[in-house]
């Protein structure tokens, strides 16, 4: 995802005020109410008397498998059955929404994870809508987003051709992507957020988060792989000149925001969490793409770890297994961290096995912020993670006192939960690579939370408090949980000695969807700018 997946639209108007509008959550611990007061019960206890699922071993990986696939069609079904065509289901109201342009987002990024579960019919029911889109028909003339409609549509699209082999996705594709170019109109090549369908114009606001320029790529570049046409490949790399000639404090620390007309960074606050997150998964992913060969990658990949270490990566006082990634705002460190920021294990890990001369320490960085990854979910009552959480940076306990309670040493910042995948994303780089079933086990505690506490009417939902042992619905079904949730969560579940996408001839993009990996090298690069986009 991953990945980031909510965006702020920023003006030139709003550039001095930039950071105001980013501030970051005050870091107070979330506690229940006097009317929900703290339970002594344990999470499993809960879970058993909300009717819950068997805990991880009473039960084989194949019967796992069984429980989320039924969990995907119970879900799908809803869908189906409410929502058809439209981008979201309300899995509580049993109601449509859209929210990704009205083309049905979910049956698109929902594709692949059909066809890996087997779901064939389904999968040629979807296929038969996918080709009866239309790009032009949009609810409201809204906007479109560059960045969250390459992740799930273009590569929902893309992973299905992969499986499938059915041109008409590669059809849906082009179609579709040839729209977005206007937004690559730019000075600098950095792309608007944004491309008016219906004029054909790009929406020309000043600032782009480091994320949505930085997510792209793998997408545009396979599309040029599969077509021919280089145009894709280029227009997406051409963003990296950019950061190449960058004039910052300390190269690898890349502002979350870039001036789409100068190249220039936006202010000082650096994340691997929202707003900053898949930019650092596709470099990594890019390298491990052009099997080490792509030099410009290689260099920032170098740079990026390196930042990391040194000013990103917390150690936790209270576990020495255990560490965190920081906020930086300018020079001050911010002991907060999102839950989106949990993809950096898997990828991470994912650096170091596939080039382990060059990153050889870094298996042990990446297990350490796995635990920490896993730690925000552990140290719910639900076993949900919060969409932000901080720790106790001082103390060498596990539970503090504070107000006449207990705050545990991993604790809410922002306490909804919104049925993300990154943790469960690295958990499954961390299977695959160790065989270790102890990431199986978190996987599937992870699972019964989300059985227990998000399983509604008609499909699951994120919660609004993950610090209270109630169903505090918000009435989400975003279609990242077919995608990306599901999918890690039933792939965890393969046989480990014959895993489905061998790392070295499959990458995932940031929505979960496998793209076959090739060795096809692009041809010279013959292009030339014109007003409106880069052509071959």
């Amino acid at each position: 995802m991953p990945k980031f997946k909510y965006f702020i639209t920023v003006t030139a108007a709003a550039l001095a005020s930039v950071s105001n509008a980013l501030r970051l959550f005050e870091q107070r611990p979330i506690t229940a109410t006097p009317q929900e007061p703290m339970t002594q019960k344990t999470r499993q206890e809960i879970r058993e008397e909300m009717g819950g699922l068997p805990e991880s071993w009473l039960l084989s990986p194949k019967e796992k498998q069984h429980y989320i696939k039924d969990a995907f069609v119970f879900s799908w079904e809803g869908y189906r059955n409410y929502s058809w065509g439209y981008d979201e289901n309300r899995p509580i109201s049993n109601s449509a929404r859209d929210t990704r342009n009205g083309w049905g987002a979910t049956i698109v990024d929902a594709l692949d994870t059909l066809y890996i579960m087997g779901l064939h019919k389904d999968f040629k029911q979807a296929q038969d809508y996918v080709a009866s889109i239309n790009w032009d028909r949009i609810k409201n003339d809204e906007p479109v987003q560059l960045f969250e409609t390459v992740i799930r549509y273009v590569g929902g699209l893309l992973s299905a051709y992969d499986l499938s082999h059915e041109k008409v996705f590669i059809r849906k594709a082009v179609e579709l992507v040839d729209k977005l170019l206007p937004a690559f109109d730019t000075p600098t090549g950095i792309p608007y957020q944004y491309v008016n369908f219906t004029s054909g114009e790009p929406v020309r606001h000043a600032a782009a988060c480091l994320a949505e320029i930085g997510t792209i790529q793998i997408e545009f570049t396979r599309l040029s792989e599969i077509t021919g046409n280089w145009k894709y490949h280029y227009v997406g790399q051409h963003v990296y000149d950019v950061f190449t000639r960058m004039h910052i404090k300390t190269f690898g620390l890349f502002p979350h925001l870039i001036d789409v007309n100068t190249g220039d960074p936006i202010g000082n606050h650096v994340t691997w969490g929202g707003m900053g997150d898949s930019f650092y998964e596709y470099l990594i992913k890019q390298l491990v793409v052009s099997r080490g060969k792509d030099s410009v990658k290689k260099q920032m990949v170098s740079q990026i770890i390196s930042s990391l270490q040194e000013r990103l990566l917390v150690d936790a006082p209270f576990d020495p297994a255990v560490s965190f990634l920081a906020v930086l705002d300018g020079d001050r460190q911010i002991f907060q961290m999102d839950e989106l920021a949990c993809f950096a294990p898997g990828s991470l890990l994912l650096a170091a096995r596939t080039f382990p001369d060059e990153y050889k320490d870094l298996e042990k960085i990446a297990k350490r912020l796995m635990l920490g990854c896993y730690s925000a979910w552990d140290f719910t009552i639900t076993g949900l993670a919060p969409e932000i959480f901080s720790w106790d940076a001082t103390r060498q306990s596990h539970a503090v006192y504070y107000e006449g309670g207990k705050r545990p040493a991993v604790y809410p910042v922002h306490p909804s939960y919104i049925l993300r995948p990154e943790t469960l994303e690295s958990l499954y780089y961390f299977y695959v690579f160790t065989k270790d079933p102890m990431y199986q086990d978190m996987a599937w505690d992870i699972f019964n939370s989300l059985y227990t506490y998000c399983k509604g009417n008609s499909g699951y939902s994120g919660v609004n408090r993950v610090d209270v042992p109630q169903k505090t619905w918000d009435d989400r079904e975003e279609s990242f949980f077919f995608a990306e949730t599901l999918k890690y969560l039933y792939l965890i579940f393969d046989d480990p000695e014959n895993p489905k996408f061998p790392f070295d001839k499959w990458v995932f993009n940031t929505e979960a969807h496998p793209l076959k990996i090739t060795d096809i090298v692009p041809p010279s690069e013959r292009i030339k700018k014109t007003s409106r986009f880069y052509f071959v």
